[in-house]
């Protein structure tokens, strides 16, 4: 039985770029593909725990964006873009990726690629989050 997905599914960067930046909130992004069971791990063991826990509630805005062929977004400029040549602005050609952005799509954190053992990556995901907090305008001490 699949579970009912509680990641956004991002289509418009500059909209989020608003909610990012009125909120003040770190934009933590899910580089996906439908048919990447890896992707599907970490939304199912690492991504859903977090978000029914409650961690970082207040922090971060989770999304997903899917890089398969044909899909498109809006980029942070509200330029209209072919979803992967956007991932690939910010060296992204694997999936599962996680991107760290400030409200600019500016990138706080060094990205996580891949997934090697479930049981290290909250670690550095908690660890990635909390310094990409840091860095947020408001935040940044």
């Amino acid at each position: 039985m699949l579970s009912k997905p509680l990641i956004q599914r991002v289509r418009d960067f500059a909209e989020l770029a608003k909610l990012a930046a009125y909120e003040n909130r770190l934009i933590l992004l899910l580089v996906s593909q439908q048919e990447c069971p890896y992707c599907h791990l970490i939304k199912e063991e690492i991504i859903r725990p977090m978000i029914l826990g409650g961690d970082f509630r207040d922090d971060i805005l989770i999304r997903e964006l899917f890089i398969d062929a044909g899909e498109k977004i809006r980029d942070f400029k509200g330029v209209e873009r072919e979803a992967a040549d956007f991932a690939h602005g910010y060296g992204v050609f694997v999936t599962p990726t996680l991107l760290f952005l400030g409200a600019d799509g500016t990138e706080l954190e060094k990205k996580m690629t891949g997934i090697n053992t479930v049981e290290m990556y909250w670690h550095y995901l908690s660890q990635s989050i909390q310094d990409a907090i840091s860095k947020l305008p408001e935040k940044a001490s």
